[in-house]
C-alpha cells in the first residue's frame, strides 16, 4: 500500500497552496514538481490562518491526482481536511473517503467511510474509520478486505478492527470469511500478506482424504532468514499414521550458487509387515522411524570455473517415497522442484537404489576435469527394510569413493592433419561385500578426418589401457585371478564414420503473394535435406573374465559392426506481414524457419553375429539389428508427434514401438496419446524379453472463460491392468479458482477439492 505517497503529496500540495497565499514565485521556486490547483473557487481567511478551495476541486500532477467537494489547509498546525467525494490516485493505487484529516507534522490522520485499492497486489481495503498511526502503520474498524472486483466480491474478510503494515502483514482480529457478502466461518484471529515479496508467517494449510492415510492435515510456516536465505517448516498431521515434522532450507547466495535442502520424520503408528507394492515382494518394513532426507546444490569453490555439484537422497525405507508423493513435503513436488531449479532428476519412487553424489568440474579449452564422489543406498539391504535372506554385511552395491576423470577434447594434433582425443580415469569402489580396490583406465584416440567436396570420411584408432590395484577379493566369480593383486589389460579399437548431405529447395508461394491482412504466417519454402551415413566399429575380442568386475567398463564386448542410417529434415521458411516495423521504416514482411519434420531410418549389419557358433541350434544366426524408425514431426503449431519403432526383419512384424501424439488448439483444449509396446522376443541378443503394452490417454477442454475439464487414463492392456485414473474439473474466477479432482491407482483413491484464493493461497485437498 502506498498511502503514504498520498500524505507526502499533500504535504506538497498544501504547502504549495499556503505559500501562493504570500509569494506565488517563490512557491514555484521551491517545488520544482509542484501540483495545478483547479476550483471552482478559492479563499483565504482574513487572518491568512487557512486557505479553503470550494466545488470541484481538483489538484493534478501528472498521472496523480487528489479530488474532492472541499478542501481546507491550516498554515500554523500544517492540518488539512477534505471533505465530499474525497479521491486520489498515485502510482496505481486509489483512495476513496467521504472524509480525511491529515496532520502534516506527524503524517498522521484518518479516512472516514474510505476505501484503499493497491494495484499490487491487486487488494481492496474498506472501512469506517481508517487511520494512520505513525510513518508505515495504519489501523481500521469495521472493515472489509478482498482481492475481487465488484460491488459484492465473490469472496472477502470481514474484521472488527486490524492494522497493516506497508509490504508488510494485515493482523486482523475476528476475521469472518464471507462469501458473496455471506458468512461462512470465522477465526479470533488471522494474517495476511498484503505486498508480493517474501514474507514470513504461516502459509495456508493442506486438508485432505486418503484410504490409507486418513484425514490429513499439512500446515506450513514460512520464515525469512534474509534477502538470500529462507525455511519453511511443515507438521503433517495424519489420522492412520501420526505426525510428521518437516523443514525445507532455500539459499542462493549469489549468482553462481543455488541450493534447496529437505528432511521429512514421521514416527509410524503403523507396522505393515510384509511390503505395500507388489514389485518389492519378499520385502519387509517394520521399522516406526521414517524419513527422508534429499536436496541438490549447485556452486562452486574458490572461482567461478570450478563448478560443484551435491545430490543428497537418502530414505529410511522402500515404501516411504510412494506412501507419501503427494503435498507439500511429498516425493511428486521435490521432484518438480529439483528438475524447475537444477534441471537435475531424482530416482523414480518406487527404485530401491538413491543415488548420492558430490562433483567437481572444471573445463580449459580442450582439457575437461571431474572429480566424483558417489554413494548409492540399496533399500533392499539394511534393519528397517529388506530381503529375509539378506543383511547389510550382503549389501553387493558399489560405491565410487572418489573417482577422478580428465578428459581431453578433439583437437588437432601439432600441424598434423590428426586430430587427438581421449579420457583417463582413476576410481577407487568400495562396498560391503565384493571385491574391493582402484582401477586406472586410460583411452587415447587418434583420428585422421579427410573431408571431400561431396562428404567426409573420419576414421580413428584408439587403445585402452586398464590396471587394476586390488585391495580385497571376495564373491563367487571363480574365473577371476585372485593370485594377483594388480593385473592390466589393453584393448585395441577402431571406428570411421563417412556421411554426406544432399539438399533441395521447393517453392510453395512467392513473397509477393503474401497477403498483408492475413492471420497466419505463408509457407514459402520447404528445404528437403538428405543425409546418408556409415558407420563402422571393431573391438576385438578379449578374454576378461580373470579380470575383476565394477563395472560394464570391466567387460567391454567385442564388436564388429557396420551402421547405416539416412535421415530426412523437412525445414520450413514462412513469412509473415507485420504492419508495425513497416510503420517504424524498417521491412514489413518477417521471415522465419521451423523444422517440420525430421524422420530416421537405421540398421546395423553385425559381422560378429554372421560367423558367431556357439547356440546356433537353439538360436540360429541374426546379423541384421532391427530397423529403426524415428520421426518426429510438427505438422502445424498444434500437432506434434513423435515415434520410435523398431521392425525386425526376421519377425516380419513390429517388437518394440514408443509413440506419443499432442495436439493443442489455444487454450482451449488439448489432447495427448502415448503407446509403448514390447513383442515377446526369445533370440540369442535379447533372450526371454518379456509383451509389454501400456497405454496413456489424456486431455482437456476449457469449456468456456471460467469452467475446464482434465483427464487422464493409464492402462496396462498386457495385464489388463487400470494403472491410474483422474478426473478434474476447474472453475476459474478473476479472485479464485476452484478444483475438484478424483483419482485412483492400484495403491490409494482420493478425492481431492482445492479452493485456491488470489494473494492468499489454496485451501483443501
Amino acid at each position: 500500500m502506498k498511502l503514504r505517497i498520498l500524505f507526502i503529496s499533500l504535504l506538497c500540495v498544501m504547502s504549495v497552496l499556503a505559500s501562493s497565499a504570500f509569494d506565488p514565485a517563490t512557491a514555484q521556486e521551491d517545488e520544482p514538481q509542484s501540483w495545478r490547483l483547479l476550483a471552482d473557487k478559492t479563499a483565504a481567511s482574513h487572518d491568512n490562518q487557512y486557505l479553503e478551495a470550494f466545488g470541484n476541486v481538483v489538484l493534478d500532477r501528472g498521472n496523480d491526482y487528489i479530488r474532492a467537494d472541499y478542501a481546507r489547509y491550516y498554515q500554523s498546525t500544517k492540518w488539512v481536511f477534505l471533505k465530499g467525494n474525497v479521491e486520489a490516485r498515485f502510482q496505481g493505487d486509489f483512495l476513496k473517503a467521504e472524509e480525511a484529516e491529515f496532520d502534516l507534522n506527524t503524517n498522521t490522520g484518518w479516512l472516514k467511510n474510505g476505501q484503499i485499492f493497491m494495484q499490487d497486489p491487486h487488494m481492496y481495503f474498506e472501512g469506517a474509520v481508517l487511520k494512520k498511526t505513525g510513518q508505515d502503520t495504519y489501523e481500521f474498524r469495521e472493515a472489509t478486505i478482498t482481492v475481487c472486483d465488484g460491488d459484492r466480491p465473490a469472496w472477502s474478510i470481514k474484521t472488527s478492527r486490524g492494522d497493516i503494515t506497508v509490504d508488510g502483514y494485515a493482523h486482523l482480529w475476528t476475521p469472518r470469511f464471507q462469501i458473496l457478502d455471506q458468512p461462512v466461518f470465522a477465526a479470533p484471529y488471522a494474517v495476511i500478506p498484503v505486498k508480493t515479496k517474501r514474507q514470513s508467517g504461516f502459509l495456508l494449510p493442506e486438508i485432505g482424504t486418503s484410504d490409507r492415510l486418513g484425514i490429513t492435515y499439512d500446515q506450513p510456516y514460512y520464515q525469512v532468514i534474509d534477502e538470500e536465505q529462507d525455511v519453511t517448516l511443515y507438521s503433517h498431521l495424519m489420522s492412520n499414521k501420526g505426525l510428521m515434522l518437516g523443514a525445507e532450507y532455500r539459499m542462493v547466495p549469489d549468482i553462481h550458487s543455488k541450493g534447496i535442502w529437505k528432511l521429512d520424520y514421521l514416527y509410524d503408528q503403523q507396522i505393515e509387515g510384509e511390503s505395500l507394492y507388489s514389485d518389492n515382494v519378499g520385502m519387509s518394513r517394520e521399522n516406526r522411524n521414517r524419513w527422508w532426507g534429499r536436496g541438490k546444490f549447485d556452486g562452486y569453490v574458490g572461482e567461478p570455473d570450478w563448478n560443484l555439484k551435491f545430490d543428497l537422497d537418502m530414505v529410511s525405507d522402500q515404501d516411504y517415497l510412494r506412501e507419501f508423493s503427494r503435498g507439500y513435503s511429498g516425493f511428486n513436488k521435490s521432484r518438480r522442484d529439483f528438475l524447475q531449479y537444477f534441471g537435475r532428476d531424482i530416482e523414480d519412487s518406487d527404485s530401491n537404489l538413491r543415488i548420492n553424489r558430490a562433483l567437481l568440474s572444471r573445463n580449459w579449452g580442450d582439457l575437461g576435469f571431474q572429480g566424483l564422489l558417489e554413494y548409492t543406498q540399496n533399500l533392499e539391504y539394511g534393519s528397517n527394510n529388506n530381503l529375509t535372506n539378506k543383511s547389510k554385511a550382503d549389501d553387493p552395491t558399489l560405491q565410487r569413493l572418489p573417482e577422478l576423470n580428465l578428459h581431453l577434447y578433439q583437437t588437432q594434433l601439432l600441424s598434423t592433419p590428426l586430430t587427438a582425443e581421449g579420457s583417463s580415469q582413476l576410481a577407487s569402489f568400495w562396498r560391503e561385500y565384493g571385491t574391493t580396490g582402484s582401477r586406472f583406465d586410460i583411452h587415447p584416440i587418434i583420428g585422421l578426418p579427410l573431408h571431400f567436396e561431396y562428404g567426409s570420411i573420419i576414421p580413428k584408432a584408439g587403445v585402452r589401457s586398464t590396471s587394476y590395484f586390488i585391495q580385497r577379493f571376495e564373491g563367487d566369480d571363480s574365473d577371476v585371478d585372485t593370485d594377483r593383486s594388480t593385473q592390466t589389460r589393453f584393448l585395441p579399437d577402431f571406428s570411421t564414420s563417412a556421411y554426406t548431405e544432399f539438399s533441395k529447395i521447393f517453392t510453395l508461394n512467392e513473397e509477393s503473394s503474401i497477403d498483408k491482412d492475413a492471420a497466419s504466417a505463408t509457407w514459402l519454402k520447404l528445404k528437403h535435406a538428405l543425409q546418408p551415413r556409415l558407420e563402422y566399429d571393431y573391438i576385438p575380442y578379449s578374454e576378461q573374465e580373470k579380470y575383476p568386475y565394477f563395472d560394464e567398463a570391466d567387460r567391454i564386448d567385442a564388436k564388429n559392426e557396420l551402421t547405416y542410417s539416412i535421415t530426412n529434415i523437412f525445414t520450413m521458411k514462412t513469412g509473415r506481414w507485420q504492419p508495425a516495423l513497416e510503420e517504424q521504416g524498417q521491412p514489413g514482411l518477417q521471415m522465419d524457419f521451423f523444422e517440420m519434420a525430421r524422420l530416421r531410418f537405421e540398421q546395423s549389419y553385425s559381422i560378429r553375429e554372421e560367423r558367431r557358433n556357439d547356440d546356433t541350434d537353439e538360436y540360429p544366426n541374426r546379423p541384421f539389428s532391427d530397423v529403426l524408425t524415428d520421426l518426429t514431426t510438427r505438422l502445424s503449431p498444434w500437432l506434434y508427434l513423435n515415434n520410435k519403432t523398431w521392425f525386425s526383419p526376421y519377425e516380419g512384424q513390429i517388437i518394440e514401438h514408443e509413440h506419443s501424439l499432442s495436439a493443442y488448439y489455444d487454450s482451449l483444449v488439448y489432447a495427448t496419446f502415448s503407446l509403448d509396446f514390447l513383442e515377446e522376443i526369445d533370440e540369442y541378443l535379447r533372450q526371454e524379453q518379456e509383451r509389454q503394452r501400456i497405454a496413456s490417454f489424456g486431455g482437456g477442454i476449457a469449456i468456456n472463460n471460467q469452467w475446464s475439464t482434465a483427464f487422464l487414463y493409464r492402462v496396462d492392456w498386457e495385464a489388463s491392468t487400470d494403472l491410474e485414473k483422474r478426473l478434474t474439473l476447474r472453475y476459474d474466477h478473476q479472485c479464485f479458482s476452484a478444483e475438484t479432482s478424483w483419482s485412483q491407482t492400484d495403491e490409494d483413491s482420493r478425492f481431492e477439492f482445492r479452493v485456491i484464493l488470489a494473494q492468499l493461497g489454496s485451501l483443501g485437498r
